[in-house]
């Protein structure tokens, strides 16, 4: 069933979580037509069923919700809009159900998000026959969001429970660095490489393994390799320890990959930088380059690439270059001497 739905995402980056859903969309093979985007909300149009991929893959993505209206953040016109609704058809007589308002960032601060959770429910009450309010344990949860001078009221239909990648944070493995990509980032980029179940997924700089880790735990296939002996033996005690086990992982320059030409799906991969990380005194920019002139060769023709280096690298650049096609880049700030870019690209 195609039907209007809403994402709430992350505010930790203002553009990822948003084309972190549109990669899983696009990945998953639904096909979609993006609504609107305000704060930590997007709006699409899509089957109602791929709220099931995004709960599964997503990072960076909290809730998806049915869509049942929309209207200007004003207490009267949000009651308004519940009274107008047919609620039989999202609540049957007996079912429980839980409304839940949350604001986004400072918006409609004069909206109380309690009074108005009491209110819609009261309303919803009135009109759902037999239907009980449970606050612990509710069948059905509806979920409104103040943002942009804007009410969005939905039916939850998946929450995305970001437990689980706390438990993958880089200092709850086995083999811990420091330079180590956080979890989230690492699906996040796994997602915006759109990598699908059975791809056989790259990492020629895998350090610590976190963003095999994700790729394998989302299906894929997964190779890595690293120029440090000591990086690939950790990396295999961390791969283990969540139960995966490689195509391949072993010594090697990521310049000169020992693998056949066009044997990849997608590259996703954290090249060496900081003062945490050894590049065997080799420049961070020649590496990049070295990479991107064999990922050429190794990558299959529908192939993506999903890297993360520092903004003053200029990875597109250098990608576009070596004859890639430059989809989208995203800047995370680190810390004053680092803002990291992460970059997608595809086969041209």
């Amino acid at each position: 069933m195609v039907t209007n739905l809403f994402f709430l995402v992350s505010g930790e980056n203002p553009t990822l979580p948003f084309s972190e859903v549109r990669s899983i969309l696009e990945a998953e093979g639904f096909k979609y037509r993006v609504l609107e985007e305000l704060t930590q909300v997007l709006r699409v149009e899509a089957d109602v069923n791929c709220a099931q991929p995004i709960k599964f893959r997503a990072a960076l993505t909290k809730a998806c919700c049915l869509e049942m209206f929309t209207c200007k953040a004003t207490h009267d016109d949000i009651l308004a809009n519940v009274r107008k609704l047919d609620i039989a058809k999202f609540l049957n007589s007996n079912d429980s159900f839980a409304v839940r308002v949350q604001r986004v960032r400072e918006f409609s601060r004069s909206i109380s998000c309690l009074t108005l959770e009491r209110e819609i429910g009261g309303i919803m009450l009135e009109k759902a026959g037999k239907a009980r309010v449970n606050l612990k344990e509710p069948k059905k949860t509806f979920f409104g969001v103040l943002t942009d001078k804007m009410f969005l009221f939905g039916l939850k239909i998946a929450s995305v429970n970001h437990k689980d990648l706390l438990k993958r944070q880089p200092r709850k493995r086995i083999f811990f660095h420091p330079a180590a990509m956080p979890a989230k980032i690492a699906r996040c980029m796994v997602n915006l490489a759109q990598s699908r179940l059975g791809d056989l997924v790259l990492d020629p700089f895998c350090g610590a393994g976190g963003l095999l880790i994700e790729a394998g735990l989302m299906g894929c296939r997964i190779m890595g390799f690293d120029i440090d002996r000591r990086m690939v033996k950790g990396s295999l005690k961390n791969l283990r320890f969540f139960g995966l086990e490689p195509d391949g992982l072993g010594v090697a320059d990521a310049r000169r990959p020992p693998i056949k030409s066009g044997d990849i799906n997608r590259i996703v991969t954290d090249p060496p930088y900081g003062t945490a990380s050894s590049t065997f005194g080799l420049a961070t920019k020649d590496l990049i380059e070295g990479f991107f002139s064999a990922a050429a060769d190794i990558l299959k023709d529908d192939g993506r690439i999903c890297i993360a280096a520092p903004k003053t690298i200029g990875v597109s650049e250098i990608g576009i270059k070596h004859g890639f096609r430059h989809l989208e880049s995203h800047f995370i700030y680190v810390h004053r001497r680092l803002t990291r870019e992460i970059a997608v690209f595809k086969r041209d």
